[in-house]
This record gives structure tokens, C-alpha cells and sequence, in this order.
């Protein structure tokens, strides 16, 4: 036991901390995921999970940690009622409330005040690392989903990846300056308390005590995630690996559509390069 990790108590109150500041100040809309073509992928990743989807109509949805609206813009027009929840007020200010569909939850994720069975897609989007014991929130997913519905969960930190990083780190010392592209995955990666303290004037400490998942697990292993998902009831359970190593400078400098063809190109090498991708995607089916 890491008689430094904070309590569940603790992080959710580094929580509201954190992103209450990300929120007032504008920082967090300008996070990486919210540039056009990360919006465009996981629209496209949203547009089939619920097309694809053979519940019943109308299409519910939830959104667990919705922040700022990220995931409910992308998906709004694609379902019938979207219920967003999360523990920020200040953050939830700012979802879009215009369509009519949208219904706010000032609830922590792990208890919901749903029915069972209420909700035929869940998603929770860079959110997973911030909870305290994931597993009481997967509980909680598959306990307000209906038979068949669909949990989706991205930009979750691939545990292979960071402790590739540290090793990388412990094994090059200094002269890992030397690799600029791998020395800046150890600054997010292993220091990425510093790299708000610095960039955002957010106490280091208190952004990992928001991040547990991230800071003192070290991300989510994908073999002990599908065991996970499967021992609390899910039928179907999907973990699939997102950009790789350089993938921006490829995208960037290259093309997006060379980007495409590397990562399909790791992927299919994924018992020997799975370290190589930075973060994990799941989707379940209840």
C-alpha cells in the first residue's frame, strides 16, 4: 500500500481544486483534446458506437466526468437525452445547454442517484485516471447501463507506456536530453505535477493528488482492466491502443494519413510495441 496516495476524499476535493482553476482561467479548453482533429476522431469514434448500437430507441446517454461539455457537444445530436455528470460546478457552467437534451448530475461518479438499466451508451473521457479505485466506477458504469448498452472510456494512461518511460529515464539519465521527444513524455508522464505548477500556476501536489490513477498507479494495465470488465458482468470487452510515440510529429510533419498507417502498423505488432502508445481506449458492452 502507497501510504502517500491521497484519499478518495482527498482526490476529489484535489479534483474540484484543479479543474475549478482549469475552468475559471480557460486552460482547460485549450488542452490538446480539443483541437479539431482529436474532435473530428472521437466523433467519428461516438458516431459508431451509436449507430452500431441494437437497443431499443430513444438512445439515453450518460457522460461521466463531463467537465466542460467536451464529449455531450460531440454526441448530442446523435442520441435522444444526454444525463452529464460530474463534481466541478464550475466546469459544468459551461456545458451547452441550448439543445434542450442535456440534463447536469453535481454527483461523484462512483454513485449515481440513476435507476439500474437507465442508459443505453456511457462515456467517460479522460476521466478514469482521476478516480480513486476505478473499479468502483466500472461498477457503477455496468450497474446503470442496460443489457446490451455500451461503455466507452478513452484517453486512459497505458501503464506499459509510462513505466517504458521510466525505465528509459532510469536507464539514459541526463543524457535523455539527448531524445527531446522522449525526455518531454517524462516530464507528463512521470512529472506532470511540475508541468502544471509551471505552465499553469497549479500546485504540483494537488494535481497529483487529482490524477491517482495516473500519479501513483501509474496508469491502467489493459490485461488487468479486461479481467476487471469481465468479472463485474461485462459481456463484451474491448482494449485497444492509442497514440503511439511521436504521433503528433508524424501527423504534423507528415500526414495524418501516415499517422494512420504507423498505428495500425503497431497495433498489429501489439505484444512486442503495445509500450509504444500512450494511452488505452475501452469499450464494453454490458
Amino acid at each position: 500500500m502507497d501510504l502517500n496516495r491521497p484519499s478518495r476524499a482527498d482526490s476529489v476535493q484535489a479534483n474540484i481544486d484543479v479543474h475549478s482553476a482549469l475552468a475559471a482561467n480557460g486552460d482547460y479548453e485549450r488542452s490538446p483534446h480539443f483541437r479539431p482533429e482529436n474532435k473530428a476522431h472521437v466523433r467519428a469514434i461516438l458516431r459508431s458506437l451509436v449507430e452500431g448500437y441494437q437497443g431499443a430507441k430513444p438512445l439515453r446517454a450518460i457522460d461521466f466526468g463531463c467537465g466542460t461539455g467536451f464529449v455531450i457537444g460531440l454526441m448530442v445530436d446523435l442520441v435522444d437525452r444526454i444525463d452529464g455528470v460530474d463534481i466541478t460546478p464550475e466546469m459544468m457552467r459551461r456545458v451547452d445547454l441550448s439543445s434542450g437534451l442535456v440534463h447536469l448530475h453535481e454527483c461523484l461518479a462512483e454513485a449515481t442517484p440513476f435507476s439500474d438499466c437507465s442508459f443505453d451508451v456511457a462515456t467517460a473521457y479522460s476521466f478514469m485516471d482521476h478516480l480513486h479505485d476505478y473499479r468502483d466506477f466500472l461498477r457503477e458504469a455496468h450497474r446503470v447501463l442496460k443489457p446490451g448498452g455500451i461503455f466507452y472510456a478513452d484517453l486512459n494512461p497505458n501503464r506499459e507506456f509510462i513505466e517504458a518511460i521510466e525505465a528509459a529515464e532510469r536507464r539514459h539519465g541526463a543524457s535523455l536530453s539527448s531524445f527531446p521527444l522522449i525526455a518531454r513524455e517524462a516530464q507528463s508522464a512521470l512529472r506532470n505535477g511540475q508541468v502544471y505548477e509551471q505552465a499553469h500556476g497549479i500546485d504540483a501536489r494537488r494535481l497529483e493528488a487529482a490524477e491517482p490513477g495516473k500519479t501513483y498507479d501509474r496508469g491502467f494495465q489493459a490485461e488487468e482492466v479486461r479481467a476487471t470488465a469481465r468479472h463485474i458482468g461485462f459481456t463484451q470487452v474491448a482494449v485497444e491502443y492509442e497514440w503511439f510515440l511521436g504521433q503528433s510529429k508524424v501527423m504534423h510533419e507528415g500526414s495524418f494519413a501516415q499517422a494512420a498507417d504507423m498505428a495500425s502498423h503497431l497495433r498489429s505488432l501489439a505484444p512486442v510495441a503495445s509500450h509504444l502508445f500512450k494511452y488505452l481506449r475501452f469499450v464494453f458492452v454490458r
